[in-house]
């Protein structure tokens, strides 16, 4: 194959994981990033002996690593050891005020079925029926929806396609989220349970499509894990690899435009001035100040950039003295009424006075994440991708309800030591996600999938794009799948 010059825009997993692809085929790469670190929202903050991981935590398909690192001879110099995971016996712990125990979701179906038969009624085999529908919805589609691009006539000649043609007449293609499991779990909390999986890509489960039942499957089936050094593991890890294959990882170097003649890109300059030749480019960047700003000459995809954006969120860093056993890993202490909750984010842009709160306590797994006798909880809230709301009264205010809800729900307050807050606002700055979504465009209709935004440019040739913005969508699994649809088609075009 001819081998080209290439340029990355943006240090976030998939960014760094495309640059691993392309680089293993013998390119010349480059990343630029304009912060001083790798990884984007897999960032760290450490205070007072606590450290957090301040973006993404929960890690399933660690089958994607391992692809990855299968790439990298053990041999090469400077190559890091391969990545080191743990298999959790379980993925979260459910509260409602209402109920005494928590519900824990074992890693074993069905024990975890069986758990629910005996709590609320619902049959252990209506639920892991359940289950097996998302574990057949995704394997049906993962083929076309994740692995491939949407938008190559050639996705639709393989056979992925034709199985997936064959038996589409399996998949919950009508009605919503909200309705098929109101339908098929008829107890509202058990409801409740299925409608969260809509968060996972910033989606609300009243509006989001019945398809995404496939998302239960990544926990529930696949498994829960935890990178052994945490979540900012994953991005060191994968610039490691990249290091270790030659690829050139410049830090503090913003990309200020990406230069073409016409027809064909020829380099990035960055805001330093340096021009950084390239006959293939790709932006790991946030969609919408790709366009905006690298590409402001050319033509922009405005439906796409007018797109309804996923929930942003607020989170607190909190170092908390004391230790509480009835909480893991990833806790969730839900609302009384989901369907308010997120009517309440659409309208006003907030959670309102009962938000369901998330708490990851990786110090549960890890415990030189926090000194002997405290805890790290990262604690988040899901909120509308609006920095101009969240200012510091409606922090403060958010900070009080979450209090009274810890306090309701788990009986405690807990005693807070240190605390860093990331809002959207701090979200956008910090990551170039644009209003602070979280994910990209939402997946609040039918046609959201095809509506992100392609892998390949179709107006300049050597241009690509890859990331939480763009197909296949956001979270460290798809930004994964993300880079290897870009270094197949980069590779069919060299």
């Amino acid at each position: 194959m001819n081998h080209s010059q290439v340029v990355v825009v943006g240090a976030g997993v998939g960014g760094l994981a495309t640059a691993v692809r392309l680089a293993a085929r013998g390119n010349a790469v480059t990343v630029l990033e304009a912060s001083d670190e790798v990884g984007g929202k897999l960032a760290e903050h450490v205070e007072a002996g606590h450290r957090f991981d301040r973006g993404p935590s929960l890690f399933t398909m660690p089958e994607l690593m391992e692809e990855l690192d299968a790439l990298v001879p053990q041999d090469l110099p400077g190559r890091p050891a391969p990545f080191r995971y743990k298999t959790l016996d379980r993925s979260t712990h459910y509260f409602w005020e209402d109920e005494e125990e928590p519900l824990i979701a074992w890693t074993d179906t069905q024990r975890m079925a069986t758990d629910m038969e005996q709590r609320w009624g619902v049959k252990a085999q209506t639920v892991m029926d359940h289950l097996k529908g998302s574990k057949d919805a995704f394997d049906l589609t993962r083929g076309v929806f994740l692995e491939r691009s949407l938008h190559e006539r050639s996705t639709y000649r393989t056979g992925a396609a034709w199985r997936l043609l064959s038996r589409i007449w399996q998949l919950p293609l009508l009605g919503t989220m909200a309705q098929l499991n109101r339908r098929k779990m008829r107890h509202p909390k058990l409801v409740q349970f299925f409608n969260r999986y809509a968060t996972y890509n910033g989606s609300d489960p009243h509006r989001a499509p019945a398809m995404l039942h496939v998302i239960p499957h990544l926990e529930h089936g696949i498994g829960t894990f935890l990178p052994e050094e945490g979540m900012r593991a994953i991005p060191l890890h994968l610039a490691g690899l990249a290091q270790s294959l030659g690829v050139h990882i410049l830090t503090q170097t913003p990309a200020d435009r990406i230069l073409h003649d016409g027809t064909q890109v020829t380099g990035v300059l960055d805001k330093h001035g340096v021009e950084h030749p390239a006959d293939l480019v790709v932006s790991n960047a946030d969609l919408h100040p790709t366009y905006r700003h690298l590409l402001p000459d050319r033509k922009s995809p405005e439906r796409i950039l007018k797109q309804e954006r996923s929930t942003s969120g607020v989170i607190f860093y909190w170092g908390v003295r004391g230790t509480h056993e009835d909480l893991g890993l990833h806790n969730i202490l839900f609302s009384k009424d989901y369907q308010a909750e997120f009517a309440s984010i659409a309208q006003t842009g907030s959670p309102g006075e009962d938000p369901t709160v998330y708490i990851n306590i990786t110090s549960k797994e890890l415990p030189k994440d926090a000194p002997d006798g405290h805890e790290n909880w990262f604690v988040l809230m899901n909120v509308s991708a609006d920095p101009s709301q969240w200012r510091e009264e409606a922090v403060a205010t958010l900070r009080s309800q979450v209090l009274e809800k810890i306090q309701r729900t788990l009986g405690v307050r807990p005693d807070i030591v240190c605390e860093q807050v990331l809002t959207p606002g701090t979200i956008e700055s910090t990551t170039g996600s644009w209003r602070g979504a979280l994910y990209g465009a939402s997946s609040n209709s039918t046609a959201a999938a095809f509506l992100r935004h392609r892998n390949r440019s179709t107006d300049l040739r050597g241009l690509y794009f890859c990331g939480g913005s763009v197909h296949p969508g956001g979270g460290i699994p798809l930004c994964l799948l993300g880079a290897r649809i870009v270094d197949e088609l980069a590779h069919q075009d060299q």
